[in-house]
């Protein structure tokens, strides 16, 4: 059961063959996002993953699909507080689908499911500052920056600390008794001004129950 359609996307709620799909995603060549690729896992340890991400009373995860039924990209709400109606947004797409627009249609499709059917108060995300293009996906879509701090960068063993032909990146992350730290931007989206600005977005969306 599709919770989200939109004109070039769909979206559903993540399942265990999902899993096996996506390792088959292609790879990212800047180095600065090599850990968004889809790790190379045994069946035991997809079968772990899918566990990690799935079921969890704080967190849902869902797959984004194009219209030729392939498994584009992960997206999932995490930290979810029911009390305050607020969650974080996580989204990661195949490297082979980015820059053709799936992102922004996949985002504006989910925020529908997220304000209307959840009913949800506020959404948040953090990106990395030198994330530009992600950062102008997400103004697209309405969230705004909120604040900036810096933050453990999410793969302290990246290649890009220890192999000099990366050298040139080092000069973006900070190193600390804490690891190698780097500056995030924090955004967020409130419902009152997703349901202003809804009516301007290019991507037009419709919702379906679960």
């Amino acid at each position: 059961m599709w919770i989200a359609i939109g004109e070039k996307t769909r979206i559903r709620k993540l399942e265990r063959e999902d899993v096996d799909r996506m390792r088959y995603w292609g790879k990212h060549s800047n180095p600065l996002f090599f850990h968004y690729n889809f790790p190379s896992l045994s069946k035991q340890e997809r079968d772990e993953w899918y566990r990690l991400k799935a079921g969890k009373f704080r967190k849902k995860s869902f797959v984004i699909e194009n219209s030729e039924n392939e498994i584009i990209g992960f997206l999932s709400i995490r930290d979810l507080s029911w009390f305050k109606s607020e969650g974080e947004l996580g989204i990661v797409l195949d490297p082979n689908h980015m820059n053709e627009g799936y992102g922004t249609d996949a985002i504006s499709a989910f925020l529908a499911y997220y304000f209307r059917r959840m009913k949800m108060r506020a959404i948040t995300l953090r990106a990395a500052v030198y994330n530009e293009r992600a950062i102008r996906c997400y103004k697209k879509c309405g969230f705004e920056v909120i604040g900036e701090e810096i933050m453990e960068f999410e793969d302290q063993t990246a290649e890009i600390f220890y192999n000099p032909k990366y050298q040139e990146f080092t000069e973006m992350f900070i190193r600390s008794d804490r690891g190698m730290m780097t500056k995030y931007v924090k955004m967020e989206l409130k419902r009152g001004n997703y349901e202003h600005s809804i009516n301007s977005m290019s991507t037009k969306t419709m919702w379906k129950c679960e």
